[in-house]
């Protein structure tokens, strides 16, 4: 029968060899092998060899049937990032969330109007002339790779509101879909790294950080990556992915200062791996130069002037470091739930702690997240920047994989049944329950009443090119600046702000002086300046200001000097934006 339909196929017109590639055709290796397998060939033969290579062969996917699913698994990951921020109000409310926020947008927006101007100033001279109409630009206190890759996001599309958290969603799942990769490729289970794909995006931390005009995610991004690139090198100990761990290792560096925390990576990792050997190497001293050249320069240049947003004192303290360390840890647990961060160090332990505890090298992957893990820790326990929340977000993409680690291992860990197969997704299932229930929620944006403000104040004709006092004991001066700029990305109009011309006050705003005693004292100040607009808020103060109190009583006590035009009540806050416009003095 065999033979009979061998023949049949022949007549049929199929080829058994090829002439033009020197090879049989599948059918022929198929009948070859069937034959084999009658004859009982065991598995020792070489016949057995080639079929596993045959159907290892014919089971491999074309490059393009490959891409297709990443495609698909990146599309899902931005669609549930967009979803989760537009649950949150991010696409309807201002640059808030964060006293930091319009600093960054202005900054963006003033980088990408200097390429598009065309102009040939000096840079230093255009953005003093920027800073002078929209006081709220930061280039110096911090690195240049944020800013510019929202300029260029902003001459690609647009500087919209909505174009900048789509760019923020893209950074975000770039970051989940990075996870997945590595999920992939050391868990070896495609279930797993779907989910810590998709929980990666879905932390509150991470949704926090995608709703902010902030350069958090970006941060941990290029983190996360260097510290991928250096477990190559564990493995491999190829000077190519030295140099990449140096590449992603200054783009975090040029993206905030913390990316300094890379820092304790390479002894870390090492000592885990029990690799010490490696930093002898002369490929591992290119790295180090690289990025020495790369990001010393800038660092030693701005040290001051970062220094400057330190909350935690003027230097490391011995007394700092105890209580960060703490806290961070508290943190640490916070970012995943209790149940969960106590299988996050099951997972350390299974992966990477019982094979150093027992002499044993620890893979490369385990050890240069946990090395990650503890570099973001150590780093901003020792520099007094503040404890944050977002401080630890560096740490999410190998606690995400810690997780699902320890999440498998115990799944391997019960015993093997005619549903063994299932253990590990079902694993998965009750993580997802655990995290729903205990851990996941939704940021909620507030709105203030400040894009009505600055759409009133760039739609009507008699305040085009006004100079504008913003005064706020609350974010309102950065909000009517990033709100106006947004609008008129080219300025006409001159805002000042009230912490800067009505007191002196430093970069926190721990360091405090009003500039004046009395009420009559401001009037008869701003009766003589050019203001013309003042636009202020009664929400509820971050700081008490005296010169807001002042402010609130001179506008209250002379309403022959200051018209209220406009009110704007904020639908999430108690308080509203006024806008007042000064009036010309009566004549004698």
């Amino acid at each position: 029968m065999t033979g009979s339909d061998d023949e049949g196929r022949a007549e049929a017109g199929d080829t058994i060899f090829d002439l033009t590639t020197g090879q049989f055709s599948r059918d022929a290796r198929r009948s070859v092998l069937s034959r084999f397998t009658e004859l009982g060939t065991p598995s020792s033969m070489p016949g057995s060899a080639l079929e596993t290579s045959t159907e290892v062969q014919d089971a491999q996917p074309r490059p393009r049937s490959k891409a297709r699913p990443a495609v698909l698994i990146f599309f899902v990951l931005l669609v549930v990032t967009v979803a989760l921020q537009a649950a949150s109000g991010a696409y309807k409310s201002e640059f808030g969330s964060y006293p930091d926020e319009p600093a960054h947008y202005v900054t963006s927006l003033m980088v990408r109007e200097y390429i598009t101007s065309g102009t040939p100033a000096w840079p230093m001279q255009f953005a003093e002339n920027y800073y002078a109409h929209y006081p709220k630009v930061a280039f110096g206190h911090w690195p240049p790779l944020f800013y510019g890759i929202q300029a260029l996001w902003m001459m690609l599309f647009s500087a919209s509101r909505v174009s900048v958290r789509l760019e923020l969603a893209v950074t975000t799942a770039v970051l989940g879909f990075s996870v997945y990769l590595e999920a992939k490729r050391w868990l070896r289970s495609k279930w797993g790294a779907y989910f810590a794909g998709l929980l990666t995006v879905c932390l509150p931390l991470v949704q926090a950080s995608t709703d902010e005009e902030m350069a958090e995610i970006l941060l941990a991004l290029t983190c996360f990556w260097s510290a991928v690139c250096f477990a190559r090198y564990i493995q491999s100990e190829r000077p190519r992915d030295a140099f990449w761990f140096a590449i992603f290792f200054s783009l975090a560096v040029l993206t905030k200062g913390s990316g300094w925390l890379l820092v304790f990576v390479p002894p870390i990792a090492l000592v885990l791996a029990n690799k010490v050997r490696l930093a002898f190497k002369a490929s591992f001293w290119m790295a180090a130069g690289l990025i020495a050249i790369c990001c010393l320069p800038w660092q030693i240049m701005t040290l001051r002037v970062a220094e400057r947003g330190w909350t935690g004192g003027a230097g490391p303290s011995v007394s700092y470091t105890v209580n960060a360390i703490q806290q961070f840890g508290s943190i640490a647990v916070s970012i995943m739930g209790p149940l969960l961060a106590a299988l996050t160090l099951l997972g350390v332990i299974a992966t990477a702690g019982l094979p150093f505890i027992r002499f044993r090298r620890c893979d490369a992957i385990p050890a240069a997240m946990l090395a990650l893990i503890l570099a973001d820790w150590i780093f901003h326990s020792v520099v007094p920047a503040g404890v944050e929340n977002r401080k630890m977000i560096m740490a999410v993409p190998g606690l995400v994989l810690f997780l699902v680690a320890g999440a498998k291992w115990v799944a391997a860990s019960v015993p093997a049944g005619r549903f063994s197969r299932f253990r590990f997704p079902a694993a998965l299932a009750v993580i997802t329950v655990i995290f729903a229930v205990q851990t996941f929620a939704i940021p909620r944006h507030t709105r203030f009443g400040y894009i009505e403000a600055a759409k009133f104040i760039t739609s009507t004709p008699s305040l085009r090119g006004a100079t504008i006092l913003a005064s706020s004991s609350n974010l309102g001066e950065g909000l009517l600046i990033s709100e106006i700029a947004m609008r008129e990305p080219r300025p006409t109009d001159t805002i000042i702000r009230a912490t800067k011309a009505l007191a002196k006050t430093d970069w926190t705003g721990t360091q405090y002086r009003c500039a004046f005693t009395s009420a009559p004292e401001l009037v008869d100040y701003l009766n003589r300046s050019q203001i013309k607009v003042i636009v202020t808020d009664d929400f509820p103060p971050i700081a008490n200001f005296e010169h807001s109190r002042l402010l609130a009583e001179a506008l209250r006590d002379n309403p022959e000097n200051f018209r209220l035009l406009r009110s704007f009540k904020s639908p999430s806050l108690p308080g509203s934006v006024q806008i007042f416009e000064k009036q010309p003095p009566a004549p004698f």
